[in-house]
């Protein structure tokens, strides 16, 4: 499989897209005043212990204040198997300052997520200086090439005059999936700049006078070099001259070999246009994902999980009806595993796959939903299968999603999706008429509506408002209002 990675930089955001085989894969958007602060590090100040959350909420500068689990504290506090979590009130206290990082942007009316078991990450690395581990990004299933990656770690971390006199770390390492391959010293400049940089956030954090940011992360542009150029990616197309020059000038440094894969786009079309990502943006803020046999699927976002619907749609299949449910069930396995990754879904999906009545395909929907779950770079762990077809995945939230960066929403349908029938608000105003004849000495009462309303009550219900009118003893008039939703009404008195 070869990929492509697209870095599209405007005035107003900056978006990358991966392309698999030339169909998107992921996306990222960063926007200035929404832009990520996961892995940013800062000087924040506990306001509030809750005991029995187990947790705190610290202001570290932001809109809202960040949630620091007890489990999230750093220094092995957090409960493991077997033992259990120390009451968050014996670790901290309100007005203690501390530093923090972002473990997970805001959500909705959620505050960031928060640690104090810090990281810092390069291309190869990522330090972890209130630990003692060294590991193996579980991505590499080699276990040859497993070893040999910590041999060579020890190493480097020798060379460096990073272990201590008692052969013991100086602060832990996790080796990216992009050290495969590397030896011990291709690993030394990275640890030269992963301490570097530590040294300049206890600095800051030294001299620091209250809440501040210590370290943030690289803006998107250059998260590109670090976090999304695996072997596999053949070129990066870059359509803004100057983000391409920074991106160059840090691949030169940090990444050699991406250098030769970097190329400035053309603009003669829009970059997302010529490659289809536009249109696969539109579709993916839909509810309705087509499968190319005919069949569909519907994938709802709520608070508490996404569901994601399998149909059959207009494929019939040429066999029977099991064989025609399997294959549609074969496809929207692939599909949705597509769909999770660009529209960014996390927390809990539960998947509702058309039911099949043999156990063997039973199976072998699981089998090749867990291979196609297998490339995506968030962690998804499946759940199993009900015998009525229901899949439960989880996860990993990564941000927010698609749909929550890029919309907002309705503000006619506040969010439902579903608006009241113009019969429906018709009765409502039947209803508030009645009362307001009843507590008003006015003899006129005029509503005031929605075009599609007032058309029905003139029409099909003038009888019925001829009989209101008699029996309120008010007569009322109907005035449309173009500007009016469908829902709202008023009613004055005159």
């Amino acid at each position: 499989m070869t990929e492509t990675i697209l870095v599209n930089c405007g005035v107003l955001e900056t978006r990358v897209a991966v392309l698999a085989n030339n169909n998107v894969q992921d996306l990222h958007i960063e926007r200035g005043p929404r832009r990520s602060i996961v892995g940013n590090i800062y000087r924040g100040k506990v306001v509030r212990i809750l005991p029995g959350m187990q947790a705190a909420f610290v202001d570290f500068g932001a809109e809202r204040t960040g949630f620091l689990h007890v489990s999230a504290l750093a220094g092995g506090k957090g409960g493991t198997a077997g033992r259990r979590e120390p009451a968050i009130a014996s670790e901290l206290h309100d007005g203690q300052e501390l530093m923090v990082q972002v473990a997970r942007d805001p959500l909705g009316s959620k505050g960031a997520r928060l640690t104090t078991d810090l990281s810092l990450s390069s291309r190869l690395l990522v330090f972890m200086p209130r630990s003692a581990q060294l590991a193996v990004s579980q991505r590499i299933d080699d276990a040859g090439e497993r070893t040999r990656l910590l041999l060579a770690l020890q190493e480097a971390l020798a060379a460096e005059g990073l272990v201590g006199n008692g052969q013991e770390c100086e602060g832990g390492y996790i080796l990216r999936t992009a050290a495969e391959g590397v030896d011990a010293a291709g690993m030394r400049a990275e640890l030269r700049f992963l301490q570097r940089l530590w040294d300049s956030v206890r600095r800051r954090s030294r001299e620091a006078t209250g809440l501040r940011i210590l370290h943030e992360d690289l803006p998107l542009h250059l998260r590109v070099a670090r976090d999304l150029a695996v072997e596999s990616v053949e070129r990066i197309l870059v359509d803004d001259p100057a983000a391409f020059v920074d991106l160059r000038e840090f691949c030169q440094e940090y990444v050699p070999g991406l250098v030769a894969r970097l190329q400035l786009y053309d603009p003669a079309s829009p970059l997302f246009e010529q490659y289809g990502v536009e249109e696969e943006i539109q579709r993916a803020l839909g509810p309705r994902v087509e499968l190319a046999s005919g069949g569909h699927l519907v994938i709802e976002q709520t608070e508490a999980m996404t569901t994601i619907d399998v149909n059959t749609g207009a494929f019939v299949g040429r066999r029977d009806a099991e064989e025609t449910v399997y294959r549609t069930n074969l496809e929207a396995a692939s599909t949705l595993a597509r769909q999770l990754r660009l529209r960014n879904l996390g927390g809990i999906i539960m998947v509702d796959f058309i039911d099949m009545a043999e156990a063997g395909h039973r199976r072998q929907l699981q089998d090749a939903l867990r291979q196609a779950l297998q490339a995506d770079p968030v962690r998804t762990t499946f759940n199993g299968m009900s015998e009525l077809g229901l899949v439960a995945l989880t996860r990993k939230r990564n941000g927010e999603s698609l749909q929550h960066i890029l919309c907002v929403d309705c503000p006619v349908c506040s969010g439902s999706g579903a608006l009241k029938s113009v019969r429906t608000v018709s009765c409502e105003i039947f209803r508030q008429v009645s009362r307001a004849a009843v507590r008003c000495e006015a003899t006129e009462l005029v509503v005031l509506a929605a075009p599609q309303v007032v058309n029905l009550l003139q029409g099909e219900e003038s009888a019925s408002l001829a009989e209101l009118e008699r029996t309120s003893g008010k007569t009322i008039r109907l005035r449309a209002e173009p500007l009016y939703s469908q829902e709202h009404f008023d009613i004055a008195t005159i």
